[in-house]
């Protein structure tokens, strides 16, 4: 077992990190706020000098280990005439802090320049992710990370013309990130704690499996023979 330490995201993104690496951070993050806001909570942002939404990577813990965990020392109830917005802040704002990170973008990056510009940081983008990520900044998409990557997968092996029945009890089972993300956060609302493993640990494992895609076909060819 890997060593478990905790550590601010601010340190975590100093540090040098694989493409897989941040894919799997960013997709924690993404269910996890994904899970407070279903909750009725939101993560308070911070603004930018441009008045854009930003997270505070100084108040969000990163426990390192064989399955990270992402810790919000900023969230609070959403008022319901601000939910949406809170919502599409969120998910803007942790897009904006992972295109920093791929780029290794360490001073404060203008977020319409980012908007104007946002082809000159696809170079830095993992390929599959590049249309999620355009869709954030250049048209105020919301869509959650995990919610992509669920769906592009899901078109990807029908592409290869397999598909994802006969999987599903496999992947299942694989409920450890899902089952840190509610025991971290289940203090808002235990009884969707089942429900929060069985929905969206799915899309985690997804994303280990996108970064296979070749094989996964392969494996779906011989199936059907």
């Amino acid at each position: 077992m890997g060593v478990t330490e905790r550590v601010t995201l601010k340190d975590w993104l100093r540090q040098s990190h694989t493409t897989k690496e941040y894919q799997s951070l960013f997709m924690v993050m993404d269910m996890t706020m994904h899970y407070i806001h279903n909750q009725g909570y939101g993560v308070l942002p911070k603004r930018g000098r441009d008045g854009y939404p930003e997270l505070d990577t100084s108040r969000i813990l990163v426990v390192t280990g064989e399955n990270p965990q992402v810790i919000f020392l900023d969230i609070d109830t959403i008022e319901p005439s601000y939910q949406k917005q809170l919502v599409r802040d969120n998910i803007y704002s942790n897009a904006y802090t992972a295109i920093k990170a791929y780029s290794n973008f360490d001073e404060e990056l203008n977020h319409k320049f980012l908007k104007e510009n946002f082809r000159e940081f696809e170079l830095f983008l993992p390929e599959e992710d590049v249309p999620y990520y355009r869709g954030i900044i250049e048209r105020d998409a919301s869509v959650y990370y995990a919610e992509y990557t669920q769906k592009r997968i899901e078109k990807q092996v029908e592409k290869e013309g397999g598909t994802l029945q006969g999987f599903g009890n496999t992947l299942s089972k694989s409920t450890d990130i899902g089952k840190a993300i509610a025991s971290q956060y289940g203090q808002l609302d235990s009884n969707n704690t089942a429900a929060f493993v069985h929905l969206y640990i799915f899309p985690a494992v997804i994303l280990a499996l996108s970064l296979l895609i070749p094989l996964i076909a392969w494996v779906f060819a011989l199936l059907e023979r």
